[in-house]
């Protein structure tokens, strides 16, 4: 199937058969693909598209940095409640595990920087060094490759380039991964404790109806023995009023008076602990409805910070994407100057012409990329104020 016969609905199908036809079109006709390839590359469209691209990595980063920082301040926030999860245990930490994301993306930006740099050393010195030798008819293909060592080392580089590319989008898919499982755990736990908060205060109010049930029960028995509430003679005062030299019929005859001053403490007893389970279970409540307001204030940031940490899965995507945009450009280069540094002989010398062409406009425009991102850099990766 040729590009010309090929359909949008062939290509969602199998992607393969684009590939495919750009391939065989290649073999048929390489001089006419490589001047179509170069006029796309120097289109102004083309172009733009590259800058957009790189704007989109700054706008990126910039996001992310402002992300992680507001996430932080909210983590800290829950984290100093201690709330307790379904297993009545306090949540986990969850602020420093966060700031281990956040550090890891910090570290990367010094990386991104210095990938920025390198790439852009390299394509001044094959646009003003490595393009011209090529395109000098004067020179064997002999002499070129003795003027062209620098030019391999330049090459190893953007192998070693393309290896530092790779490392860095693993690391940006590596935090996007954890970010994302991240957020899953968060918001779960977070689910769970406003579910035992709300399950705890029922359970704490039940209890505080039935102990001043117990505790009215108690008073209302207190009214039916008699016993003035808030006084108990006790053994020692009854002992106290007889005296040591009562008769013996006396005492006898107090026994039951004594073993009533025995109940009459017991009762005192059991009332005293009821009023303290019920004071407990007051302050009790008392806690729980503290940290359910500061849950329920929490919330609404709670939601806001999720939706965030998802936001940086889906940047860091972005941020990936360019520099695969990148990594394409370098290895796209690398293929059209090989190509063009061995094409000598008078049957292939405009394929090498175009295929220096085509090369300097990829450069061109991985310059654009770079470039954008040297202009912007230090607006879009200056962290945000940090939060306490």
């Amino acid at each position: 199937m040729s590009v010309a016969t090929l359909t949008m609905d062939d290509v969602i199908a199998d992607p393969t058969l684009l590939q495919n036809a750009i391939d065989q079109k290649v073999k048929e006709d390489p001089a006419a693909v490589n001047k179509a390839l170069s006029a796309y590359m120097k289109d102004d469209a083309t172009r733009q598209q590259m800058i957009d691209e790189a704007k989109e990595g700054l706008q990126a980063i910039h996001d992310i940095q402002v992300a992680f920082e507001s996430v932080y301040g909210l983590l800290a926030k829950v984290d100093a409640q201690s709330f307790t999860g379904s297993d009545g245990k306090v949540i986990q930490k969850f602020a420093p595990i966060w700031r281990g994301y956040s550090d890891a993306f910090t570290a990367s930006l010094s990386q991104t920087e210095t990938l920025a740099a390198k790439g852009k050393a390299a394509i001044d010195t094959f646009v003003k060094t490595i393009i011209p030798i090529l395109k000098n008819t004067d020179l064997s293909v002999d002499a070129k490759q003795t003027r062209l060592g620098f030019f391999i080392n330049n090459m190893n580089q953007n192998d070693q380039n393309i290896k530092d590319i790779d490392a860095l989008i693993l690391v940006f898919d590596g935090i996007s991964k954890n970010v994302t499982s991240f957020e899953a755990t968060f918001e779960e736990t977070m689910k769970q404790v406003g579910t035992k908060l709300t399950t705890d205060i029922a359970r704490a109010k039940e209890d505080i109806a039935l102990l001043q049930q117990k505790l009215e029960t108690q008073l209302q028995t207190a009214k039916t023995l008699g016993i003035a509430a808030g006084v108990s003679l006790g053994v020692g005062g009854v002992m106290m009023a007889t005296g040591v030299l009562a008769p013996v019929g006396m005492l006898i005859g107090l026994a039951g008076i004594i073993m009533g001053g025995l109940a009459i403490d017991a009762y005192f007893n059991k009332v005293a602990a009821i009023k303290k389970d019920l004071a407990d279970k007051k302050d009790e409540l008392a806690t729980l409805q503290k940290q359910q307001d500061a849950y329920n204030t929490l919330s609404p940031e709670i939601t806001i910070a999720c939706a965030s940490m998802l936001s940086i899965s889906t940047k860091l995507g972005v941020l990936a994407g360019v520099f695969k945009t990148v990594k394409g450009d370098i290895v796209e280069q690398n293929e059209h100057l090989k190509t063009a540094s061995g094409a000598d002989d008078a049957d292939i010398a405009d394929v090498r012409d175009q295929e220096i062409e085509l090369a300097a406009a990829s450069y061109a425009n991985l310059a654009q990329i770079l470039e954008t991102f040297a202009d912007g850099w230090t607006t879009a990766a200056a962290a945000p104020t940090a939060s306490t």
